[in-house]
């Protein structure tokens, strides 16, 4: 979910994970680690009765209803929010479904929620957890080291029957990934969500990993091509950009205030309408449905004729 702020005069957009249930009424929870210059002011500046701009949720990392096979939730670090969303989705509203949850973090100071995940192992028998940790300070009386076969096959009898979903690190991610292949694991059966680019759009200094991403994809556009004028509906004005630039960058360029995150087709942060022209959006992440109605996402989406915008 994309939240706005303003630092200094400037508005900054940046996505959190709904660590909430969608049975959840009257608030919505997001999990905010301190850390980043637009985290560390939410935990510094937020009280009671302040308000907040959001815009819609979305992803396509979502809770695999419909099924009733074996859900296991693979955390790594602050991957544990969006997997938290779905564990308690599943304990509310598919009680019958057997779920198991393996949580790796550094250290006993790093294990979010664990309170939380105590009550609800005692209270709720079809839930089974597992933590380890990477980096623990002292002796402990967790399992210590990283999500590995052994630790699977301790928690989850049928891997290739179950449902795996899998936030964390890039490199945890294809780890795990290439573990439970080897387990027998069909690959339409591991969903994964990678936490990076939003890590990195809190950074204080320096680009982030979606400027450098959607810069791949620029680049590997080239210059081929004639330049298209692009006119943002919303602020009246029309510029001419250059076919290696996305449609975000040509509004940057031009000062137009549009709203981003990831920069890399994956927040959805900057999502927006095309009202007239042809546009190449380079993303998979946007719902059919957005798609035919005419939404892009403009950090990964380039001019591919005159066109108008909402923006």
């Amino acid at each position: 979910m994309p939240l706005r702020v303003h630092v200094d005069g400037k508005p900054h957009v940046r996505c959190y994970s709904v660590s909430s249930s969608p049975e959840t009424r009257g608030y919505l929870e997001i999990s905010v680690r301190r850390q980043g210059v637009i985290s560390t002011l939410l935990h510094a500046r937020l009280r009671t009765g302040t308000s907040v701009v959001v815009g819609r949720p979305a992803g396509t990392f979502v809770y695999p209803g419909g099924d009733d096979r074996p859900i296991v939730l693979v955390a790594g670090g602050i991957g544990i929010t969006p997997l938290l969303s779905m564990l308690r989705h599943a304990i509310a509203s598919d009680p019958s479904r057997p779920v198991t949850l393996l949580y790796s973090a550094r250290s006993e100071n790093d294990l979010a929620f664990i309170g939380e995940l105590r009550i609800i192992a005692e209270r709720h028998p079809q839930v089974c957890i597992g933590i380890t940790l990477t980096r623990p300070a002292s002796a402990t009386r967790w399992r210590t080291g990283r999500i590995d076969r052994s630790m699977v096959r301790r928690y989850v009898t049928h891997p290739d029957q179950s449902i795996f979903c899998i936030c964390g690190p890039a490199q945890m991610i294809a780890d795990t990934t290439a573990l439970l292949q080897t387990l027998g694991v069909p690959s339409g059966q591991i969903r994964s969500e990678h936490f990076e680019l939003a890590i990195a759009a809190t950074a204080l200094h320096g680009d982030s990993a979606g400027d450098a991403v959607a810069g791949r994809a620029a680049d590997q556009r080239g210059a081929a091509g004639q330049a298209c004028s692009v006119t943002f509906a919303c602020s009246g004005r029309t510029a001419a950009g250059a076919p290696s630039l996305t449609l975000l960058e040509i509004a940057e360029s031009e000062g137009i205030e549009m709203a981003s995150s990831c920069r890399s087709g994956v927040c959805q942060a900057c999502r927006t309408r095309v009202r007239e022209g042809t546009v190449d959006c380079r993303s998979d992440v946007l719902d059919p449905e957005d798609r035919a109605a005419g939404y892009v996402l403009p950090c990964v989406s380039w001019a591919a004729s005159n066109c108008v915008v909402e923006a």
